[in-house]
């Protein structure tokens, strides 16, 4: 039996207090991608930890922002396998264009930022 990592993004790998996400906003790195903004910063020995933020302003009513915020949840969640285990707190920020944007469209978006930090693996493709 092999341990795997469970799918689900726990209370261990979410950011949870103001001042981890003014951290993260304050020292990370920004980058910029269609339907977010992605700030990442190196936290050696400590869980990779992700929060998502999608405001009034930048993306519109409730309504908007809790999906905005669960499709990228989600798409974060399917890539952790190929993410390191410590070393990154990352921000995920929402724009308008999350809500509405095909869900391949995001993910590869979310994909591209990730491998710009330099944090996501290739996939396990055999391209022969």
């Amino acid at each position: 039996m092999t341990a795997e990592r469970p799918e689900r993004l726990g209370q261990e790998h979410r950011l949870t207090s103001p001042r981890q996400f003014a951290a993260v906003q304050e020292a990370g790195v920004p980058f910029r991608g269609h339907h977010c903004v992605m700030l990442a910063l190196a936290r050696p020995g400590e869980s990779v930890r992700f929060g998502f933020i999608a405001s009034r302003k930048g993306v519109g009513g409730a309504v908007q922002r809790n999906r905005a915020r669960r499709r990228l949840r989600e798409i974060v969640r399917r890539r952790r396998p190929r993410l390191p285990a410590t070393g990154y707190w990352f921000v995920f920020i929402a724009s308008r264009t999350a809500v509405t944007a095909a869900h391949q469209d995001l993910a590869t978006d979310v994909e591209h930022l990730l491998a710009r930090a330099g944090a996501l693996a290739p996939t396990s493709l055999d391209l022969r």
